[in-house]
């Protein structure tokens, strides 16, 4: 079929989103007809805790600029640390909260965020890959372990704090108070 690794890959990524995106308005109704809304609730859920870890790391990137000098947005792929497959209702939440601070991209398997075509196998696009730990039951402050990777083996460990934000208008429904490296 003629197309490169690179377009198969940015194809494969548009066609993920796309589909997150188009789950979002059926997850939407489920998240919001439920009884136990964790969000209003003061409580950090799943969605919330990776919607805020994703705004931490957009905030901690370095702007990678187009060929033209412009900003484009930071590359953040996502990755549970347990190999399990993130819920496809929490990615089009976090893809939802997200879309305008950083090109999100979860993935089943960390080797899938890395270019082994160049040398140090570093992340795709010059981004970052998040090997997350698992996220606690929704609680008002939860910790959360995780690796931050910019190449297969440059990475740094990292506790998040998050904690439930019921009074802001920001983008999610909780913020890192604290990332401490390990």
């Amino acid at each position: 079929m003629g197309g490169t690794r690179a377009g198969l890959v940015g194809d494969a990524h548009r066609i993920r989103f796309a589909a997150i995106v188009g789950l979002l308005a059926l997850s939407a109704l489920s998240f919001g007809c439920g009884d136990n809304d964790t969000a209003s609730s003061g409580q950090v859920d799943q969605s919330g805790a990776y919607t805020a870890i994703v705004e931490w790391q957009a905030g901690e990137q370095e702007p990678v600029l187009n060929d033209d000098g412009t900003a484009k947005l930071p590359v953040i792929y996502v990755v549970a640390a347990d190999g399990a497959t993130i819920d496809v209702g929490v990615q089009a939440s976090v893809a939802a909260a997200t879309v305008d601070i950083a090109d999100v991209r979860f993935a089943d398997e960390s080797s899938e965020a890395f270019d082994s075509g160049i040398e140090g196998e570093p992340v795709i696009d010059q981004g970052v890959m998040l090997l997350v730990g698992a996220i606690p039951d929704p609680a008002r402050t939860i910790d959360v372990e995780l690796l931050r990777y910019v190449s297969v083996e440059t990475s740094s460990p990292f506790i998040l704090q998050i904690t439930a934000d019921t009074t802001s208008s920001s983008t999610g429904s909780a913020t890192v108070t604290s990332a401490t490296p390990t």
